[in-house]
């Protein structure tokens, strides 16, 4: 089951956004931009098994504006079959709404309201059998208001928020990793072919029904439990019930019976605790530090992976919390084994978390003067362009996904020195949230720069005219005209090209013999590390297309 797209409308910073959400989705993106917000109101709505007005309140509502509605639309893919009686024919439920609004007349003018329904493909409300078929009687049909609990039941959500708290995780929280795994447990327990080898009174073992025996051990449990006190409780309940029913409590006591019942196997899983014991001493393990809460959530999601649990839909802020750059990785793997067989929709700010090959899975999240606004690129993600990418895989190349303006180059010589240009010029790359990433070539560059352009990134783009890429002078000829092409005119997407190459560009800047001088200068070093040598000279000039670039990355 997962959430194929989802509109959302006048929830806190989103006035109105529509995404399709593909099955593992990254939200990336500045603090401040939404992207809480979004993973926030897909919480909710699903998250909770009953939903109602006294869920929201005014200041979720965009910008506190009482005329707005609060309205969020998740289409489900599969569509959910569904059957209000045993014999009545199924219909489809494709997406399920939900409004949070406000009485406009009468007496409750100005209360919260709130609404809930499910649609079909086009939109429209579902019809329904209004009563259970009955043999020679018309049917009559009304719209299906409010969400069945057997539909909400058949969208599993998973929550873990930035709050690692383990009590949310646990199997009584609704939206939580152990809940989700211990359903399946206990379904699997109620099976009647589960037995258990038990003891009999001359010794011999016997297989048994292990539900039966549940049951059967839970009697003897109450007959433990019923004391006199609590028999006393339980008959003064029933004779206090037969009273207000107007039934004598003496003589009556037929009419009505009433006890308390034993725990079900549910009941027993949903109220599981984790303990820690440490140094002889017992804790739970929702008294722990955050680290290492958060450290069993994460552990909790391995077993998840692990025990290949299907079907549901995570939602997960920021895993890299708490975790060095190589356990990050580690999740990320986790998180995309977990992902084909659930969806899964997280934020984050860590590059780790993120894949250029992948790109379509990416939305990066900005705030406008319309509110939140997401940006999912349209370009295509064919065989031949993701077998390039994964050529080329590199972690710090996601970098561009969380890149203010982002800069392409073509390999490490530009990558080192132009920084540093960058600082002798008082443009902070760090601070302003500009990128600079290489591409291993001059033949990488134009899908990079696509890809950060379908983005709508501010992408500027340096290559060398002459390049040891191409032995084909007329096909180079031609790929630096399509490098050129991309440039626009309003200054988004700029272009730069050092006639032959970068060296020759410094050289002629400094003149043959100071170029010459400083290569004597910096022997034994690579063409990179000498760039950035040169570079870090504050007495020397800078060379006027780095000037040039390094203005258009300082633009704000």
């Amino acid at each position: 089951m997962r959430i194929s797209r989802i509109r959302i409308k006048d929830f806190r910073s989103i006035e109105n956004i529509d995404i399709d959400l593909p099955q593992i989705c990254a939200l990336v993106g500045p603090n401040n931009a939404g992207k809480s917000n979004i993973l926030e109101a897909i919480r909710r709505v699903l998250g909770t098994s009953w939903v109602s007005a006294s869920s929201f309140n005014q200041d979720d509502i965009t910008y506190r504006d009482k005329d707005r509605d609060i309205e969020v639309w998740c289409e489900i893919e599969p569509t959910i079959e569904y059957k209000r009686f045993k014999h009545a024919d199924p219909v489809d439920i494709h997406t399920l709404h939900f409004k949070y609004t406000h009485y406009k007349i009468g007496e409750k003018k100005g209360q919260p309201r709130f609404e809930q329904n499910c649609l079909d493909q086009n939109g429209e409300n579902i019809l329904v059998l209004a009563n259970a078929p009955r043999a020679g009687q018309q049917r009559k049909y009304e719209p299906l208001v409010n969400i069945p609990s057997e539909v909400r039941n058949e969208v599993p959500l998973i929550h873990i928020g930035t709050n690692r708290s383990l009590k949310e995780q646990l199997p009584g929280a609704r939206s939580s990793l152990l809940r989700q795994m211990f359903q399946e447990i206990n379904q699997n327990f109620q099976d009647p072919s589960q037995t258990v080898s038990v003891k009999q009174e001359d010794g011999t073992m016997k297989d048994v029904s292990r539900i039966d025996r549940f049951y059967e051990l839970m009697e003897s449990a109450m007959e433990l439990l019923r004391t006199d006190e609590f028999t006393a409780v339980e008959q003064s309940i029933k004779r206090n019930v037969l009273f207000q029913l107007g039934f004598n409590p003496d003589t009556d006591t037929d009419k009505l019976d009433l006890y308390f019942t034993p725990m079900e196997t549910w009941d027993f899983y949903k109220s599981l605790d984790l303990l820690v014991t440490e140094n002889g001493f017992s804790v739970s393990a929702s008294d722990m530090g955050e680290g290492i809460q958060n450290a069993i959530v994460l552990a909790i999601l391995k077993a998840f992976e692990e025990t290949r649990k299907q079907g549901a839909i995570l939602l997960i802020e920021e895993p890299e919390m708490f975790l060095h750059p190589q356990m990050q990785r580690s999740l990320y793997k986790t998180l995309r084994r977990i992902g084909e067989t659930n969806q899964i929709i997280y934020t984050t700010h860590s590059p780790h978390f993120v894949s250029v090959p992948e790109y379509t899975e990416v939305l990066i999240i900005r705030k406008g003067d319309k509110g939140t606004g997401v940006h999912q690129s349209n370009l295509p993600n064919d065989e031949r362009r993701r077998e390039k990418l994964v050529k080329e895989l590199d972690p710090e190349r996601g970098e561009l996904f969380f890149a203010r303006r982002l800069l392409i180059v073509e390999g490490d010589t530009e990558k080192l020195a132009f920084p540093v240009y960058a600082e002798r010029l008082n443009v902070d790359l760090d601070r302003e949230g500009i990128t600079v990433i290489e591409v291993g070539g001059k033949r990488n560059l134009k899908e990079f720069a696509q890809i950060a352009i379908s983005f709508s990134i501010p992408t500027g783009i340096v290559y060398d005219t002459d390049s040891s890429d191409f032995q084909d002078r007329e096909k180079e000829e031609t790929y630096n005209k399509e490098l050129d092409d991309l440039e626009r005119e309003d200054g988004s997407v700029k272009v730069w090209r050092f006639d032959k190459n970068y060296e020759e560009h410094l050289r002629s800047t400094l003149g043959q013999d100071k170029y010459q001088e400083l290569c004597q200068e910096f022997p034994n070093t690579t063409k990179p590390t000498r760039a950035r040598l040169i570079a870090m000279k504050n007495e020397l000039p800078v060379p006027d297309i780095v000037a040039d670039v390094v203005e258009w990355l300082g633009d704000k």
